[in-house]
């Protein structure tokens, strides 16, 4: 075996990445510092229900897998611990469960769709097709949600302490709701995943809604899209949690933390990573939010306006404040603002990020000088803080970019792999950078987000925006001679173009790095990368 080039591992291990505070926990594990208490169907793969009801749309069985009940019947006997399947087809109704039919940290409650099941919710109640009302511990998964006012609603008391706990809303497809596909009020250690929220009604009209103060979520792999309001709101709503039930704003029971039980009017410890969000009326709006990650997200375009960082009280210690902005793309093409900052939404940190201003027609795009790209008010133009971020058009209230940071007058669709015109609804893949755009090995390697948007691990410096484009330096396996056994020393392998793997077991491709072990590989001292292969041409 030959390679062009060797090359130490001086500047990450691709076998291994140190854990963050801020990275999915394992069970047991920490989040944001904190000692995780997510829902276990969620954090520990290795579990499985005590029971499971099988139901089915015209089930009238005893609830085995042969014999499938209703889901209504299934509904009355759950408890915590236990599972209700449902079978393919579809289905019209309503479902709650509440403290009294609630799962544990240890025993959760958990709600699973085989592939194929449509549930139409009913316009009775509380019309959510599942309500979850002071219900801990429940995960919902793979369904197919249509209609009523809510897909799923999850609700506890305004008190943290009355806060509902362990929520997981997975792998969904929620749409035509005249509220919110998704709602969650009062709801600690919620994880929202992979789900897609779109087409609200005027009901209330946002994709996904958490709020009325909930702390420590995951919000991570969704999509919304085609919503009247703000397509992903977080809004801890200090004047119903906090003014409305006799608490002053300044009281630590409203704006005090939440590792001390405090904090009705703030959502704390939030990771809001991996989204799209996109093609609506009104873009994320974060509203008293604080000490939380927002990276990795694409993010626009919006008729109104795009991303806002604010609050809705007089109190600055309510503002969406000390929150990390990485690695993100945000978008615009109408006069209002892409970005915001304003009313003691200050010490936040806005890193690696790439925002456009740009005016798209069926058959061009290029940069818009009359978009508002970044807008700080009085209250915050001295208090955050920016460096490699691109900006590209537009103009800046309460902001003035430093030689931190890199400015562009200028747009070319080509920097992408498929930049949608206007009208166009595109795919997440289309904002992908390619290799030679301006974009690439700009920015610090933060250890904040360490991985890119498809959990390819970033490499120094990095490249701007949601995506990890360039590669690190790779060892090139030349074709001969073949050698069945070598030890490697570099970041990377790169098999060539039209060669396999030889005897290799089971192999591991790590997504573009072109990487692939031997199943007995290891790490030697010092971070040095050992594997054994052999490579022949097909």
């Amino acid at each position: 075996m030959i390679f062009k080039k060797l090359v130490p591992l001086t500047i990450i291990s691709l076998a291994s990445t140190s854990a963050l505070a801020t990275e999915i926990p394992q069970r047991g594990g920490t989040f944001f510092d904190t000692p995780e208490r997510f829902n276990r169907y969620y954090t520990d793969p290795q579990y499985s229900p005590a029971k499971t009801y099988f139901v089915s749309p015209d089930g009238n069985g005893n609830g085995s897998a042969s014999s499938p009940m209703s889901a209504d019947d299934a509904f009355s006997q759950i408890s915590a611990g236990e599972e209700i399947r449902f079978r393919p087809g579809q289905y019209q109704g309503c479902w709650q469960l509440d403290e009294d039919n609630s799962g544990t940290y240890d025993a959760p409650i958990i709600l699973k769709a085989d592939p194929g099941v449509e549930i139409s919710c009913c316009n009775s109640g509380r019309k959510a097709c599942f309500n979850l009302e002071y219900a801990d511990y429940v995960a919902v998964d793979g369904f197919t949600l249509k209609g009523g006012d809510y897909g799923v609603r999850a609700v506890g008391g305004y008190e943290t302490r009355y806060h509902q706990k362990g929520i997981a809303i997975v792998n969904n497809h929620i749409s035509g709701q005249y509220k919110d596909p998704i709602f969650s009020g009062g709801s600690d250690w919620i994880v929202v995943d992979n789900n897609t929220a779109h087409d609200a009604g005027s009901g209330d009209g946002h994709g996904i809604y958490l709020s009325n103060g909930g702390d420590w979520m995951i919000v991570r792999k969704n999509e919304t899209y085609d919503n009247p309001r703000s397509d992903f709101q977080i809004n801890a709503d200090p004047m119903s949690t906090c003014a409305e039930e006799g608490i002053d704003y300044d009281s630590a029971l409203c704006d005090g933390s939440a590792r001390e039980g405090l904090g009705a009017g703030v959502s704390e410890f939030v990771l809001i990573e991996g989204n799209y969000f996109h093609d609506g009326t009104i873009g994320p709006n974060l509203t008293s939010v604080r000490n939380s990650v927002f990276r990795n997200n694409i993010v626009g375009f919006y008729s109104r306006h795009g991303t806002s960082f604010w609050q809705e009280t007089n109190n600055p210690n309510l503002g969406s404040a000390n929150n990390m902005i990485e690695h993100n793309l945000f978008m615009g093409e109408s006069r209002s603002h892409v970005l915001q900052f304003i009313n003691h939404s200050g010490n936040n940190t806005v890193r690696n990020n790439v925002l456009l201003a740009v005016s798209r027609s069926d058959t061009s795009v290029s940069a818009r000088s009359n978009t508002l790209l970044l807008e700080q008010d009085s209250t915050t133009e001295d208090t955050n803080r920016f460096a490699g971020n691109y900006f590209v058009g537009g103009y800046f209230e309460g902001f003035s970019p430093t030689s931190a940071d890199y400015t562009d007058d200028s747009f070319d669709r080509s920097w992408y792999a498929n930049f949608p015109y206007a009208g166009d609804m595109a795919q997440p893949e289309a904002f992908k950078p390619v290799t030679n755009s301006p974009f690439t090995a700009k920015g610090e390697l933060l250890s904040s987000t360490p991985k890119d948007r498809a959990d390819i691990t970033r490499i120094n410096p990095a490249d701007l925006g949601p995506w990890q484009i360039t590669l690190p330096d790779a060892c090139e396996v030349l074709p001969e001679p073949v050698t069945t056994e070598e030890t490697v020393v570099c970041e990377a392998i790169e098999i060539p173009v039209g060669y396999q793997i030889l005897d290799t077991g089971n192999v591991t491709f790590k997504a573009r790095y072109y990487i692939s072990f031997n199943p007995d590989f290891s790490v030697g001292d010092g971070g040095v990368l050992q594997a054994q292969t052999g490579i022949s041409k097909l």
